[in-house]
């Protein structure tokens, strides 16, 4: 593909600004937020296919916000697919999010805000597919956007991979007539019908995720360890969404903490283990820190209760 963006070609502190102005003047607006301010490493090669942009990104960690106001300023009405090569990234929209590992896909809307995050060093390939090129299945790609669809693991996505990889090379070679490059763009037709093709309700998938997490953090309370990043991970989501999951209940960590010391009261009540044991047994490594978390919880120390 022809080289298009590559942050090397200026000085570090401004490869933010020339990544943010050039994706915005050959894609979309965005805005775009290097890891930690280090000085953001990216490169974007980008070919046309038709009436499809077929694009190839790569990068240190970054992250990529749109929104209503740049929406509003320009909007190229594609449905965005995410085909992750190397790393992982995050995305979000319409309230979800999910996390993207190697040989995973993923959808994004251009006339919706969104959020990209690459938490890793990352390679990707990128579609911008016209709306009216997907006809009937654009409705049914854009309710299920910002949702990991078939999953590395998926015999559907092993056997689209070279598809995909063909179409790039082709879009390298620009050599096509209109018509030609066309017939060739709806190759991937059928293979987004069949990705996409029944719609899931985003609220009951939320709600059977919500449980999901419920029941794996209830398997796995004696873990030190278990937080929002090991419930991201292990269900393929941000820890962003994690959070927005449980924020009708504190938050997931405040869920997770009660789940814990309801137990640990339990056990209090129930044995004749020290409490040292018992809080280590319920993922806490200091008995001050859990003597003091009970307290707080139900009104009396370990101790106490056991003597009511």
């Amino acid at each position: 593909m022809t080289m298009v963006l590559d942050t090397r070609a200026v000085s570090p502190a401004d490869r933010a600004a020339y990544w943010t102005a050039g994706i915005s003047k050959r894609l979309f607006p965005m805005q775009v937020v290097a890891d930690g301010g280090a000085p953001l490493d990216a490169r974007l090669t980008g070919g046309e296919l038709g009436p499809v942009l077929i694009s190839a990104l790569s990068g240190d960690a970054h992250r990529v916000g749109r929104t209503s106001r740049m929406i509003a300023r320009a909007d190229p009405e594609r449905m965005l697919f995410y085909f992750l090569r190397r790393g992982e990234c995050a995305i979000e929209q319409d309230g979800r999010g999910c996390l993207l590992r190697v040989g995973d896909l993923a959808a994004q809307d251009t006339s919706r805000p969104s959020m990209f995050e690459a938490t890793t060093g990352f390679e990707m390939l990128m579609l911008a597919v016209p709306k009216w090129f997907l006809g009937d299945a654009a409705q049914r790609v854009g309710s299920r956007t910002a949702m990991r669809t078939g999953g590395g693991d998926s015999p559907l996505l092993r056997l689209a991979s070279p598809l995909l990889a063909g179409l790039q090379r082709t879009a390298d070679e620009n050599g096509m007539a209109r018509a030609e490059a066309e017939a060739v763009a709806r190759m991937l037709l059928p293979m987004i019908d069949a990705l996409y093709g029944e719609t899931e309700a985003p609220c009951s998938r939320s709600d059977e995720l919500r449980e999901r997490m419920r029941r794996f953090a209830l398997a796995h309370l004696r873990d030190p360890h278990l937080g929002p990043e090991r419930l991201a991970r292990e269900h393929f989501v941000s820890v962003r969404y994690v959070q927005k999951l449980f924020a009708d209940e504190g938050g997931v960590s405040a869920w997770i903490r009660a789940q814990r010391l309801d137990g640990a009261a339990r056990e209090v009540r129930e044995s004749r283990l020290p409490v040292a044991s018992i809080a280590e047994r319920w993922g806490y490594t200091d008995a001050a820190s859990f003597s003091r978390a009970f307290r707080r919880a139900h009104g009396v120390s370990p101790r106490e209760l056991r003597g009511a």
